[in-house]
């Protein structure tokens, strides 16, 4: 099924897409703009809000779950697991499964320029995260961008939208879309433009 190589699909894709990026160099701008301060996300009510650059989820504080893409009939991949800060921050994807070749074990959402396994390549990202009014729901945005030598050479965008079990308030499941987008001409087929189901368990409080 199509379904079942989504996360291998995007792996791949991610990891030649910063690869192409790598072998350009020169100099430009740095990364202090790369992530807003706000932006506006819809919560699973239809509601929407305007969060700020590393607003959390409170229900979700200092927290670590499991994030698992749902296939269907039982089966499910691991993408990752999660770390929840002191405010519901989302703080890092552990155990990273989106181009770990390029981002290593461990996705950092903290707002702050990282290098990569690259020589030359960097990246930055950020979450943005709300609640719904009766906390049973909620909303994270995500963006990335990478650069080499610093010029901006790609962008991701993730929005992961999830409902807690009215039953179990350690499992949750949702949706993700993840889009990039890479700056270079010819280079339009590395691009995703993708939307699966998942589930998510608690497994620790930090």
């Amino acid at each position: 099924m199509a379904s079942q190589n989504r996360i291998f699909r995007l792996s791949v894709t991610l990891c030649l897409s910063f690869l192409c990026a790598g072998i350009f160099t020169g100099c430009g701008g740095a990364a202090a703009n790369a992530i807003p301060e706000t932006t506006v996300v819809e919560l699973p009510d239809g509601t929407t809000q305007e969060v700020t650059l590393g607003a959390g989820v409170a229900s979700l504080a200092d927290s670590t779950w499991t994030f698992n893409q749902d296939l269907g009939g039982g089966s499910f991949v691991r993408f990752a697991t999660v770390s929840f800060g002191p405010e519901g921050n989302l703080t890092s994807f552990e155990d990273n499964t989106l181009a770990p070749e390029i981002f290593g074990d461990t996705l950092f959402f903290d707002g702050e320029v990282h290098a990569t396994s690259q020589q030359g390549l960097s990246y930055t990202a950020g979450t943005f995260g709300a609640e719904t009014n009766d906390a049973t729901g909620f909303t994270f945005a995500g963006i990335l961008a990478a650069f080499a030598a610093g010029f901006e050479v790609a962008t991701g965008n993730a929005d992961a939208t999830g409902t807690f079990d009215a039953d179990n308030p350690d499992r949750m499941t949702g949706a993700i879309s993840i889009k990039t987008n890479v700056s270079f001409p010819g280079f339009e087929e590395a691009n995703v433009d993708d939307t699966f189901d998942f589930f998510g368990v608690r497994i620790d409080e930090q």
